[in-house]
Formats: structure tokens, C-alpha cells, sequence
């Protein structure tokens, strides 16, 4: 999980692959010295041990490793969106929210390095903005992802991709 946050995605997962394959271990990282406490704290409420937390912006700290799963909820705000002045987001961390730009830089790095650490017919599950399905879609059709498909939330709105390598 590139960007774990409080570690909610991966630590869903790890609960879920604790029960059908429990060997298997999910990995989890942040640059946020602060998120990384908060997911281990987690964590820990949960009794979760198959979850390895580090310090890593995206894959830094990954070096040779394969998976056969990315997962991700990289900020995905467009810088200057007025959502970001809004409700409960007023709150978050700026860097957690938007990558002070159009959008889409945290996807064209975690989907162009994607395939150096995925194992063959390995897949990656992106979390993104309501309008964002296009353009997240097309780059990773463009970095060797087959199977594509847009998953919708309970409003019928856009807001995940995913794709298998080769």
C-alpha cells in the first residue's frame, strides 16, 4: 500500500488474507513519520501481525522487491480545488490530499514504476479523483496494463482503476 495514510486499505487487506492465505504478508508505506505512527498504532488495536510498515516516499525504500499487488489512494486534489477549503478536508494534511498540481503526478509515478516491482499478471488498484478514471486509465494502458476496469462507488461515481501486468 504506496501512500498507507492511517493505513486503512492495508490493513483491511491484511485482516482479509489473514483468514485464506495466512502466510502471506502486506506491506505499507508512507513518508509521514506521523501516518506511519498512527497505521502501526492501528495496527496494534486490530491485532494485525502479517502488516511490514516503513518509511518510503512511493517506491524508495522497496529496492528489489515484487508483489503481486500495488494498491493506492495517492492524493489526487488538483492544487487550487475548492474542495480542499472544505468539510472535513480542512483538516488533513495538504500533502496527503494534493500533489500541488494537476492531480496525476503521484499516478504517473506509482503506474510507471509499477512494472518493475509487480510480479508477472500482477495488479494495481488505484484509488482516484471523481474525474480522473480517463486519465488514470490511459496511463496505465500505456505502461503495459491489460484487463482495465473502473469501479464505481455506491453513487455510481467513478473512483477506483485497476489492471493486470502483461
Amino acid at each position: 500500500d504506496l501512500g498507507t495514510g492511517s493505513g486503512a486499505i492495508a490493513l483491511a487487506i491484511a485482516s482479509t488474507i489473514a483468514k485464506n492465505a495466512p502466510h502471506s504478508q502486506v506491506w505499507a508505506c508512507d513518508k509521514s513519520p506521523a501516518a506511519l505512527a498512527l497505521a502501526q498504532e492501528n495496527m496494534k488495536d486490530l491485532g494485525l501481525k502479517n502488516v511490514k510498515l516503513f518509511e518510503s516516499d512511493w517506491y524508495s525504500a522497496c529496492e528489489s522487491e515484487v508483489f503481486d499487488l500495488i494498491v493506492s489512494n495517492p492524493p489526487y486534489i488538483r492544487a487550487h480545488d475548492e474542495h480542499l477549503s472544505l468539510g472535513d478536508l480542512r483538516f488533513e494534511p495538504q500533502s496527503a490530499l494534493t500533489d500541488d498540481g494537476d492531480g496525476l503526478s503521484a499516478y504517473r509515478v506509482i503506474i510507471s514504476q509499477a512494472p518493475n516491482y509487480l510480479v508477472n499478471a500482477g495488479y494495481i488498484v488505484l484509488e482516484h479523483g471523481y474525474d480522473q478514471s480517463k486519465a488514470v486509465c490511459a496511463l496505465l494502458e500505456s505502461h503495459g496494463f491489460r484487463d482495465i476496469e473502473v469501479h464505481h462507488d455506491l453513487a455510481g461515481i467513478a473512483r477506483a482503476a485497476s489492471g493486470r501486468l502483461g
